[in-house]
């Protein structure tokens, strides 16, 4: 399965960014033998670009601006927040389920439940 990661480092042992739109690379991880491309970030468009040509599954980072969450979330691509763990970590993170759902593109927003989950009863992944 392959997944994409934003890194400050192009390596597993690199920090997950803050921010997709920020990061420094893109890691794009196999994750059946941890083998991995890295890209370096030529601007937010071309990366979600490349995640969504290679078929990734998911993507790990920190957050999303608007645009750039809606690309993602539009290609059906899952978005997990890994910030705070390096790339392996998160990686390990995600294959045990650890990992919180990036699931709206700025953290207030709501789905106008006013408790930080969705109350609407939309399927929103």
């Amino acid at each position: 399965m392959l997944i994409a990661v934003t890194a400050e480092a192009p390596a597993l042992e690199g920090a997950v960014s803050a921010s997709f739109e920020d990061c420094r690379y893109l890691l794009i991880v196999e994750t059946d033998d941890a083998t991995f491309s890295a890209y370096k970030n030529d601007g937010p468009d071309s990366l979600a670009e490349c995640i969504i040509e290679a078929d990734c599954e998911a993507v790990i980072t920190g957050s999303f601006q608007p645009d750039t969450f809606n690309v993602i979330a539009d290609a059906m691509i899952t978005r997990y927040n890994g910030y705070g763990y390096t790339v392996a970590e998160a990686l390990e993170k995600m294959d045990r389920n650890a990992l919180d759902f990036i699931r709206f593109a700025t953290p207030d927003e709501t789905c106008g439940s006013g408790t930080g989950e969705c109350s609407c009863g939309e399927d929103h992944d």
